[in-house]
């Protein structure tokens, strides 16, 4: 509720500075090149999200020979809006940018085993001895709600600048956590009569965790992080423009309580802007 209202706060605030910026510009001479008779701008972000998990995660907690995952990745995607608010002048080199987002920030974590010989059942009553290989496998889904408040600087021919902090609200998060048999394929696990564990796969897999990614022990419903990158503004000359950039998502916070767990991210973007 509070991570609420402080969102309707700043989009208030926003509105406000808006209308001022807009009477300060009035002005303006949009006649001359370079120069907007505008201080305000918003419009729609998009953009790809390589995100990176670094966390030392046991995949069997009470087995202290059981393999550790180490930095998964995978990709995603983040969509929202944006407001820009040029701070001084219409032509100043200095602005404040908000953007509001949904930010997918997942992961893939894998540890392959080795070959071990296991006995296979040889139909005739014994058993034959065969090599078979075993691999952990995690998938983390790690979706927030993200609201960019960042400090943006024109630097030379449309190079920018920006830096700024971080507030995002998780909005859903999952762990799944699988041991398989990678071969042969005649392998079978042995099911046993532990209630955690589910097999399936024609009992060649385990699915040893699924849920909350804190398991249990609690995980955190809010993430703070640095963006820091650099941008190219587009201009189009018209009431349209297009500033792609590329970003550092520096995650400061935990994402559970019990886990030295921290997420980041290399982030594409581009804002799509229109003048006011």
């Amino acid at each position: 509720m509070k991570f609420r209202l402080l969102i309707i706060g700043l989009l208030i605030t926003t509105i406000v500075f808006s209308y001022r910026a807009n009477a300060q510009a009035a002005n303006a001479n949009p006649l001359n090149p370079g120069v907007t008779s505008s201080a305000i701008y918003l419009g729609p972000v998009l953009g790809y999200n390589m995100s990176m998990h670094s966390v030392n995660l046991a995949s069997f907690a009470e087995d202290p020979l059981c393999p550790f995952f180490e930095n998964g990745s995978s990709n995603g995607f983040h969509i929202g809006v944006f407001y820009e608010q040029i701070l001084g002048k219409v032509d100043s080199k200095h602005s404040i940018v908000a953007r509001l987002l949904y930010n997918s920030l997942p992961a893939y974590f894998e540890k392959v085993g080795d070959e071990y010989p296991s006995l296979v059942d040889d139909g005739q009553g014994g058993y034959t001895t065969v090599l078979s290989s075993t691999q952990h496998t995690v998938d983390v889904t790690y979706n927030l709600i993200s609201l960019d408040l960042m400090y943006k600087f024109n630097m030379v021919a449309g190079l920018v600048l920006t830096v700024g902090p971080s507030v995002d609200y998780v909005m859903s998060n999952n762990l799944s956590q699988k041991y398989s048999i990678v071969k042969p394929n005649n392998v079978q696990f042995k099911p046993t009569n532990d209630p955690n564990l589910k097999y399936i796969n024609n009992n060649r897999t385990i699915i040893v965790y699924d849920g909350d990614i804190g398991k249990g022990q609690g995980s955190s419903s809010t993430r703070f992080a640095l963006k820091f990158g650099v941008q190219y503004e587009i201009i189009t000359g018209g009431k349209v423009d297009f500033i792609p950039g590329f970003f550092y998502n520096l995650g400061l916070t935990n994402a559970t309580s019990n886990e030295n767990w921290k997420v980041s991210a290399i982030q594409a973007s581009v804002d799509i802007r229109f003048a006011l």
